[in-house]
């Protein structure tokens, strides 16, 4: 696959699909962790958010609305 490619298929997704994507990983996660606290669960979404390449923008856009709450004041 050669570079324009490349480039042609990145155009083609927008930042509602990158946070769509973004959305559905975090939920297969968070589902997961139920019983552990807040502070771990968004520590550990984060970092797998991180690890698939997503922005800061996009990750905190998803702790938003996963809205998880941690024993830190807001």
């Amino acid at each position: 696959m050669d570079q324009n490619s490349i480039d042609e298929a990145l155009d083609e997704i927008d930042g509602e699909d990158e946070y769509r994507m973004a959305f559905g990983l975090a939920m297969k996660k968070y589902a997961t962790m139920s019983r552990l606290e807040a502070d771990v669960q968004i520590r550990r979404i984060q970092s797998l958010l991180q690890r698939k390449g997503f922005g800061f923008d996009v990750i905190g856009r998803v702790i938003r609305e996963l809205d998880i709450h941690s024993g830190e004041q807001r």
